[in-house]
């Protein structure tokens, strides 16, 4: 791949990754109209990095966006879908005694760990492992896709959390499913570019 075409796809996946995390985003967050259009303008030069993955968004796109109330309902207020990828594998501690020492904290830890080794932290509203906010923290990072930390990051602590993610919102027929698999499949072109890089236990403090 020459230096002017790998430049392009990086621009294209950061891109994707931007606009993805903010489709997840509530309205009152983020304009939606806005983000909407964006992404469908990404749709031709992203084909032709991921065509799968642009696939995926356009059938997102194509589905009329949800009401304040409905993705309130299904995200925030007691969500049926919570936007929280460890939510979704990690049973919730039941006392605040027995949160400290629980898996998902622990794997709240290790993505602590990855943001402050690219220098970033979250932004101290939301837990690690916010959806939109990891999505955003990828696009932020496409330009170190051959940092062992970050190849870690999508193999172990982003796209195992997927499918019982991807279970739930199957199970609620929601049209953020057609998201999740974009996000899915152009994770999976990010790694191709990575399949050299090799993972070395890295102090992250």
């Amino acid at each position: 791949m020459s230096e002017l075409v790998e430049t392009l796809e990086t621009d294209v996946l950061a891109a994707a990754y931007a606009a993805i995390g903010e489709l997840w985003c509530n309205s009152l967050e983020v304009d939606q109209e806005e983000s909407r259009a964006e992404a469908q303008a990404l749709l031709v030069p992203l084909a032709l990095v991921n065509e799968e993955g642009a696939l995926a968004l356009s059938r997102f796109l194509e589905q009329a966006p949800l009401s304040e109330e409905d993705y309130i309902d299904l995200f925030e207020l007691e969500p049926k879908c919570p936007l929280y990828f460890g939510s979704h594998v990690f049973e919730e501690p039941k006392t605040c005694a027995s949160a400290s020492v629980s898996e998902r904290n622990d794997y709240m830890i290790e993505l602590l760990g990855v943001y402050r080794h690219f220098g970033r932290a979250p932004n101290g509203r939301e837990l690690p492992d916010y959806v939109p906010m990891l999505i955003d923290f990828l696009s932020m990072t496409v330009d170190s896709r051959e940092d062992p930390v970050r190849v870690k990051l999508l193999r172990d602590y982003v796209l195992p959390f997927i499918p019982p993610m991807r279970k739930r919102l199957t199970s609620l027929e929601v049209p953020y499913l057609h998201l999740l698999d974009a996000l899915e499949k152009i994770i999976h072109h990010d790694l191709k570019h990575t399949e050299s890089a090799k993972w070395t236990p890295t102090s992250t403090s």
